[in-house]
């Protein structure tokens, strides 16, 4: 029902394995600094630094994925949604560390994540977006969508989700949800984008995941 990874799994394990099941995941990965900081990058550690264009984290949101936390007597298991607090805040714990990472397996749903960065390898997210959806009928039965770069920490689009759950994908239900991005989200501008292009990305990317 899920795939467990090792804390200190490397990414460029990692990326080989999940190829099998989310090759979109794969393809974020790729991207991902240089095959040497792969070789040595852990998925835990990007979790655990918690910056909110930390490449992974999108994606595991919008996979509902959980972290297993280990102390001295006994595992604790948190939804990703809830690990994160604040700007490179997380609960983890003093006496605390990671464990693992589960990610549950979609068998039937469509799993596409983006990622725009000025260089396309060896560089920093301006903004990262995935997104989980299940069809059925050309109607959107479930659907979790998530963005890095566009808030303190990594972040699901519960009011763009709202607007698209048990619709049809149509124009008009496109264009209300990219405007419920705008609820869900107030970036900031920084050497990497302003605001309004980062605005504006979040919700091309979105249009393209159903276009595509």
């Amino acid at each position: 029902k899920y795939i467990e990874v090792g804390a200190a799994t490397s990414l460029s394990n990692f990326e080989t394995y999940i190829k099998k099941y989310y090759s979109d995941f794969n393809k974020i990965l790729k991207r991902y600094g240089s095959m040497q900081i792969r070789n040595v990058a852990t998925i835990a550690g990007n979790i655990a630094t918690a910056s909110p264009i930390g490449d992974n984290l999108p994606l595991l949101l919008a996979l509902d994925s959980k972290v297993v936390l280990q102390g001295i007597k006994k595992k604790k298991i948190l939804p990703i949604n809830d690990f994160f607090i604040n700007y490179r805040k997380t609960k983890l714990k003093e006496g605390l560390f990671i464990h693992s990472i589960r990610i549950p397996i979609f068998g039937k749903n469509i799993f596409k994540a983006y990622k725009i960065s000025k260089r396309i390898d060896d560089d920093i997210s301006s903004v990262c977006a995935a997104f989980n959806l299940m069809v059925e009928n050309k109607k959107i039965k479930k659907i979790k969508i998530a963005y890095g770069g566009m808030a303190a920490i990594p972040k699901r689009a519960i009011y763009c989700e709202r607007v698209l759950v048990n619709s049809s994908i149509t124009e008009e239900v496109i264009k209300k949800a990219k405007n419920a991005l705008e609820k869900d989200f107030l970036p900031i501008s920084d050497v990497r984008a302003s605001r309004n292009y980062r605005k504006t990305i979040a919700k091309n990317l979105l249009e393209k995941c159903f276009l595509e």
